[in-house]
């Protein structure tokens, strides 16, 4: 997979992501969306382009889980914040 520079959006949902679920069991796409304020289709529409991009892997049924990749990427960006502060 070609390595691609993330949006602000995407870092933003891959931190949220990484703080509700730190243990990987899954979270609802309907519990993102009342935490970061807003959409479900707006939430769709971004858990799937960071499936695209190989960090989520989304069930039928509105549950996401990160991939190992995606759970080491959210972790370096909250790294990168704290670090950063």
């Amino acid at each position: 997979m070609q390595r691609r520079c993330l949006s602000e959006a995407k870092k933003k949902y891959l931190v949220k992501m990484v703080e509700m679920d730190p243990e990987g069991k899954g979270i609802r796409s309907i519990k993102i969306a009342k935490e970061l304020d807003v959409t479900r289709p707006s939430v769709h529409a971004m858990l799937t382009r960071l499936s695209d991009d190989g960090l989520l892997v989304k069930e039928h049924y509105g549950i996401v889980y990160l991939t190992p990749e995606g759970l080491a990427t959210g972790k370096k960006i909250i790294a990168s914040y704290n670090h950063n502060s």
